[in-house]
């Protein structure tokens, strides 16, 4: 699933699975509400599709609900100008920041100009391991499609100590800089990275020397071997030849084609997948150990807008974990996560955790040819022993730190089935935007009674309401035919 997004994007949070689970999984941290759409919160969204084994092929998918807020560096003022400095005087700190802004608009023409010269002369010496770093990044900016590059106001970062002013020289300090990017046919909103930037004085000019001073988040250019991909609908890009990513590329292609099959929510249409050639460079994008993310099939994350909707998500693939499945898992894992960016750029607000998860399951497995009984085998075996589920999965029910996850994953996608079998299709989307879109202000709140927008229990309630406005029925008396049926299924 999805979480609320922030202003500005740092290291994101990965949960591994603790078992073997059949059919699209989601893992959530405990304390973390259900949320699939925001407001706009301080927080990071993101969807991590996680390895499965099961009947269905050894299929892979499902996300987890992480809530992360952007973490960067403490910030230390640097030195003013010293006592004897006349008071008219310009203060050297404002000067050299300033000087800093002049250096970083002029490398983001560079790249938006593709003139690597200019680039070249940013730095304070190209042929350094920090200037051969940066003109492998240059050249992997030039192969994507950028509508917008730019970088913001310099912000004051950690002093350097005593040894690197000793290697650097007196006059070195360093730098935080926000960046901005978009990538034109696919973004409709920008996305925000952040730079630590190690700055020298060369006589009258500044230049950059190094970016490792600080916290320099890893960007998708920063791919060895970068190569970029793409057709009419879907971007790759990553590590290796372009006959590398073009199997991601026919994946994430149809994956827009059974999502618009579905979601009939108007949305761009256009998928960008991230794939590095290791789990150790998957996890530098997520900004996790490779441990950590071993079992992670894939991670969605991206910002929101001011009306809280994502316009430039990102799916970044472990290649590991990915490469054990076969051709119709991957499938599975794309579309799913495909599901996610196309609801997160058409809605606004939270759903409950069983609908989110169920709807990007059923769009995932919906044309993969596998019955109800092999995708959910966790679940219908408690049925069967008794220990299925009383009700509609809560957060809590997907947290592995506490219950075996997949029953849970395999209750909320035959809940979604249950409502196409009664309802639908239509009506399943209609039923989605309904809980999932914010009420306009002529309409006032439809989740009267609940706590501040945006909560699991104004999601809850939503969702009730959205039983009797769209459905015509109560979830109470949805629930006990849903369960009926779990029983109906185990029975065979």
């Amino acid at each position: 699933m999805t979480q609320p997004g922030s202003r500005r994007e740092g290291r994101r949070r990965v949960a591994r699975a603790t078992a073997a689970v059949t059919g699209v999984r989601t893992v959530v941290r405990p304390g973390v509400p259900p949320e699939v759409r925001p407001g706009v919160w301080p927080v990071v969204r993101l969807v991590v599709a996680m390895l499965v084994a099961g009947l269905v092929g050894g299929l892979l998918g499902g996300c987890s609900d992480r809530a992360d807020p952007r973490t960067s560096a403490s910030t230390t003022v640097p030195a003013t100008a010293s006592a004897t400095t006349p008071p008219d005087a310009p203060d050297p700190s404002t000067a050299r920041e300033d000087a800093l802004t002049d250096l970083l608009a002029a490398r983001a023409s560079a790249v938006r100009r593709h003139d690597r010269r200019a680039f070249a002369a940013t730095l304070d010496d190209p042929a350094s391991g920090f200037g051969l770093r940066q003109l492998a990044q240059y050249d992997a900016l030039a192969k994507l499609p950028l509508g917008t590059f730019s970088y913001g106001t310099p912000e004051p970062a950690p002093e350097l100590g005593a040894e690197r002013l000793a290697q650097l020289g007196p006059d070195a300090w360093a730098s935080r800089v926000a960046g901005r990017y978009a990538l034109a046919g696919f973004d409709t909103s920008t996305r925000e990275f952040e730079s630590y930037f190690t700055v020298v004085r060369r006589g009258a000019d500044w230049r950059l020397a190094d970016d490792t001073d600080g916290g320099t988040q890893v960007q998708p250019w920063d791919l060895p071997g970068f190569t970029v991909v793409r057709s009419p609908t879907a971007l790759v890009m990553g590590s290796g030849p372009a006959s590398r990513l073009r199997p991601y590329l026919s994946l994430a292609t149809l994956a827009v084609k059974r999502v618009d099959a579905v979601w009939t929510a108007p949305w761009n249409s256009r998928l960008v997948l991230v794939v590095p050639k290791t789990t150790a460079q998957m996890a530098e994008q997520v900004g996790q150990d490779k441990d950590s993310v071993a079992q992670v099939a894939a991670v969605t994350d991206g910002p929101f807008d001011t009306n809280g909707r994502a316009g430039a998500d990102r799916v970044v693939v472990n290649p590991g974990a990915f490469a054990t499945l076969e051709r119709r898992g991957q499938q599975v894992v794309v579309t799913h996560e495909a599901t996610h960016v196309a609801i997160r750029a058409t809605t606004d607000r939270p759903v409950p955790l069983w609908l989110s998860e169920g709807m990007a399951d059923y769009v995932g497995y919906r044309d993969v040819g596998a019955t109800r009984r092999q995708v959910a085998a966790a679940l219908l075996v408690k049925v069967r022993a008794g220990t299925g589920p009383k009700a509609l999965p809560t957060a809590a029910d997907f947290d592995p730190s506490r219950t075996t996850i997949a029953p849970s994953y395999n209750a909320a996608w035959l809940a979604v089935n249950r409502i196409v079998d009664r309802y639908g299709r239509a009506a399943l989307v209609r039923y989605y935007l309904a809980v999932a879109t914010k009420p306009s202000a002529s309409q006032g709140t439809s989740t009267p009674g609940t706590s501040t927008p945006g909560t699991t229990q104004d999601a809850d309630a939503a969702a009730a309401a959205a039983f009797r406005s769209v459905l015509g029925t109560t979830e109470a008396r949805f629930t006990k035919e849903w369960l009926a049926y779990l029983r109906a299924l185990a029975r065979g």
